[in-house]
């Protein structure tokens, strides 16, 4: 048996690999890109390797014959087809169900065995074809699906007299794929009073993929390759099944893979490369093989592959990273303790003494800011593995549905990250159920059959912003309001706005489902959902739009671990206020303070009226200011809502951890946690989202 160091990197690198392995196949059924063959080859590879390495005999068993049926695709013998997808996800749950589930194995042993008759039943097909391919005497390689050719067209000057326009000809041939790579030559284009409009100065270099034979392309140019520069030579070998990159290709070789040499210009460049140490791209660009173009876009890829090839990472077992936020959080509580007594103190050596802490303060910002980066990861990662989610459920539901990512390399804290999969997952759903139509409903209102759902990210005010969209066809309001009304939760509904109208979708036990299905009806709904957003201390909003989509749109803070706070006193005890959602503190004078009939108070700030509450009467304390304007008004805004917080008196601003409080403790929406402060005492951290939302 393999050492448990071995196996611990094993498993903890193949949760990853799993879930490329799942995108890449996913990826393939949408674009049917060939380069994806490759990769998922690759992965299955890898993964037959390290399984052996670290002991895991059946997974390596598998993953060999697994690995041979990915060879025969990878080789034009086998179409990667629905059925064979199938296959390999669900060989990739048997090696999740081995590997990682503490359940029964006798479940692993009873899937693999159904799984294994299957690959078998493969394995007898390809060597039903290996051995009628030996007894034909085959001598031709096995052509892939698609294939790629380098087109040059180079036409002559007077080419418009014979009545035949080059760039008809050009679509034509475009019209036989997909063209991956286009270089138009415009150096023989005269200044423009030099500029004849009967003459034609273009020339064409694409690189065309397609599933046509060469003869096709032929026959593009049929009634012009007689007296016109046309060649068409077949490079698949150079954009199919391409070898992993262990180092960083030269120029040359570049030039030569994606087909803008052919190997006798190649040799040609590096002989005289030999003989007068030139450049290699100068040399090339001067006997007109390519042009400057070219060049500049080999050297963009060599300088992409050399950056890939020099990022060096370091796996780090995430409790480390836990324990040191733990010593940076007990370094911030140490170091606000000998602040306040630094301020106490009052001889001449403060100044000094402050001067120090200043530099301490500094470098404690500067190590909390990077090690903030290190528990800092991509959401891509997240987005991604919903892929083969919207694909199975979709395919079960017979529903064609795309998933669209943007913003995927946006960052956010990896805690955030562990805990917001299942309301995504949940929203994802509802969308597939309720949102996106069937295909044949999508046709008859005009629109693709093919839905599309699109997970997005982004920063924004301190915060990021995830949103799920769908293009279906969107909330029914009348639907919504109807079911409020039968179910009794509200019976105040005249003149509500859609926002207000869609929040009672966040009721327990709400659905609109006629029949309860496995994916809704059941009244487990999108409180589930709301619930889990605001316990990251995060909000979810919903706009929606008939027969146009609905997008839910999740905010969440950047951070759950250390933030700037505000300290307040009110009634001897020391609330904290994120400084984040603090616009302004003000005293106001008398004229400012109005009451609203059956509304509370409010304070009138530049020209506006803002709901003012007294934080005491909030939390139930001690009353210590009678008169709004003999204390001090703090406003806080929350998804553009303002509101007026009344306290004794600002502490200062200071740096704070966030420790989170059992539900035992306190279920107010308006307290998010606590902190400790320099002192020992602890402070209540208020949650203005939810003290606005209340």
């Amino acid at each position: 048996m393999a050492d448990d160091a071995i196996k611990q990197v094993f498993l903890a690198e193949t949760k990853e690999l799993l879930e490329n392995l799942e995108n890449d196949i996913v990826r393939y059924e949408e674009t049917k890109d060939p380069g994806l063959i490759h990769s998922i080859f690759r992965y299955v590879h890898t993964l037959k390797g390290g399984s052996g390495m670290a002991g895991y005999e059946d997974v390596y068993q598998f993953t060999h014959a697994l690995e041979n049926i990915l060879d025969s695709v990878r080789n034009g013998i086998l179409p990667m087809n629905d059925l064979l997808a199938d296959i390999v996800f669900a060989s990739i749950d048997v090696i999740r169900l081995r590997l990682y589930s503490a359940e029964d194995q006798s479940k692993f042993e009873e899937k693999f065995a159904l799984l294994q008759a299957k690959i078998n039943d493969i394995e007898s097909i390809l060597q039903v074809k290996e051995e009628e391919t030996v007894e034909e005497e085959k001598t031709e390689e096995i052509q892939p699906v698609y294939n790629f050719f380098r087109v040059k067209a180079k036409f002559r000057e007077d080419i418009f007299k014979s009545g035949i326009d080059p760039l008809i000809i050009m679509e034509d041939l475009a019209s036989l794929g997909k063209i991956t790579e286009l270089r138009v030559n415009r150096n023989d284009v005269p200044l423009l009073e030099n500029l004849d409009p009967e003459k034609c100065y273009l020339s064409w270099d694409v690189i065309l993929k397609t599933k046509s034979k060469e003869e096709a392309l032929d026959d593009v140019f049929i009634f012009v390759r007689d007296d016109n520069e046309i060649s068409i030579t077949n490079v698949t070998k150079n954009y199919v099944a391409q070898p992993v990159v262990e180092d960083v290709p030269k120029l040359g070789e570049l030039l030569l893979s994606k087909g803008m040499l052919t190997e006798k210009e190649y040799d040609d460049v590096l002989s005289e490369h030999e003989k007068t140490k030139k450049k290699v791209g100068e040399i090339a660009v001067t006997k007109g093989y390519v042009e400057d173009n070219d060049i500049s876009l080999a050297l963009k890829e060599q300088e992409s592959i050399k950056k890939h090839l020099s990022t060096s990472t370091l796996r780090v077992d995430a409790k480390k990273v836990d324990n040191l936020m733990n010593l940076l959080g007990e370094m911030v509580i140490g170091f606000s303790g000998i602040k306040r007594i630094a301020e106490e103190i009052e001889d001449e050596k403060a100044y000094r003494l402050n001067n120090a802490l200043y530099g301490v303060d500094r470098i404690i910002r500067e190590f909390q800011e990077h090690l903030m980066r290190i528990r800092m990861v991509p959401i891509g990662p997240v987005f991604e593995q919903f892929r083969r989610f919207i694909r199975d459920t979709a395919k079960s539901h017979g529903k064609l549905i795309h998933l669209e990512i943007a913003g995927g390399d946006t960052e956010i804290d990896k805690t955030v990250i562990e805990r917001i999969n299942d309301p995504l997952k949940h929203l994802i759903r509802n969308a597939i159920d309720h949102g996106i139509e069937s295909p044949q409903q999508r046709q008859a209102k005009g629109k693709p059959q093919e839905g599309t759902i699109l997970l997005k990210a982004y920063h924004q005010e301190g915060n990021i912003f995830i949103e799920i969209s769908d293009d279906g066809q969107g909330i029914d309001r009348e639907k919504v309001l109807q079911k409020v009304m039968a179910s009794g939760i509200s019976s105040k509904l005249d003149d509500l706005p859609d926002a207000k109208i869609y929040e009672f979708l966040f009721a327990p036990g709400f659905s609109t489902a006629e029949s309860v299905g496995d994916l809704s009806g059941r009244g487990v709904g999108l409180d589930v959902v709301k619930t889990n957003i605001e316990a990251l201390r995060g909000s979810v909003e919903i706009f929606s739009e008939a027969d146009k989509g609905t997008t839910f749109r999740i905010k969440l803070p950047l951070t759950l671990a250390i933030i700037d706070g505000m300290l307040v006193k009110v009634a001897h005890e020391t609330f904290i206020i994120p400084i984040l959602s603090i616009i302004e503190s003000i005293k106001p004078g008398k004229k400012d303070i109005k009451t609203v009939e059956n509304k509370g108070e409010v304070v009138h700030v530049r020209g506006e009226y803002v709901p003012l509450v007294r934080l005491y009467k909030e939390f139930k304390l001690p009353q210590t200011i009678e008169n709004p304007w003999d204390g001090l008004v703090v406003i806080v805004e929350s998804e553009g809502k303002a509101l007026g917080l009344l306290v004794d008196e600002l502490v200062g601003q200071q740096q704070i951890v966030i420790k989170s409080l059992d539900n035992q403790i306190t279920s107010s929406r308006a307290i998010s946690g606590a902190a400790i402060l320099g002192d020992g005492t602890i402070a209540l951290i208020i949650d203005v989202h939810g003290f606005i939302s209340s």
